[in-house]
């Protein structure tokens, strides 16, 4: 076999790619098909959407999962963070508490919270939220510095210099 001839050979192998479920695929299929699609493929399947940029499936597939009222809080906090990045502060408020309603020591949802909240202009409401992100998980720099924005913003300078700090020293 000459040089070109193995530069052609064609491996065996096979290769799989997760490739998502259209939204269509979904609706379309039915019991009758047996081909259902369980509440766990459906929550990676937004996930999955969600973490590879495609905003608009995953929103569709985040609010197929809250229609068939799955309790899953990172169904609620990541859709609330698609809502914060669309303008829909007041929205993504309140999945956010739905997440931390259904896991009361969900960290992120809490710092997230504080973020939603300080762009709604509620910056007491915002302080407290972060403070209990940081109470729940006290190594995360995003929190320190969320807080030390948060402190700036109260004009509470000294305290947001050593939010910052410890978020630099994180």
């Amino acid at each position: 076999m000459d040089k070109k001839e193995s530069q052609l050979k064609i491996s065996n192998d096979v290769i799989t790619f997760h490739v998502p479920y259209k939204i269509e695929e979904i609706i379309e299929k039915s019991p009758k098909q047996d081909l259902e699609i369980t509440k766990d493929e459906l929550i990676n399947q937004a996930v999955n959407f969600h973490m590879s940029g495609n905003i608009s499936e995953a929103t569709k597939y985040y609010k197929i999962c809250i229609q068939k009222k799955f309790e899953n809080p990172i169904i609620f906090s990541n859709y609330a963070a698609i809502q914060r990045n669309s303008g829909k502060l007041k929205e993504a408020e309140i999945s956010t508490l739905k997440a931390i309603e259904l896991k009361p020591d969900f960290a992120d949802a809490y710092s997230n919270l504080g973020n939603i909240q300080r762009d709604l202009k509620k910056l007491e409401e915002a302080k407290i939220s972060t403070l209990k992100a940081i109470k729940l998980k006290d190594d995360c720099p995003s929190s320190y510095s969320n807080l030390g924005i948060i402190l700036r913003d109260l004009s509470q300078l000294d305290k947001s210099e050593d939010a910052l700090n410890k978020a630099i020293k994180l």
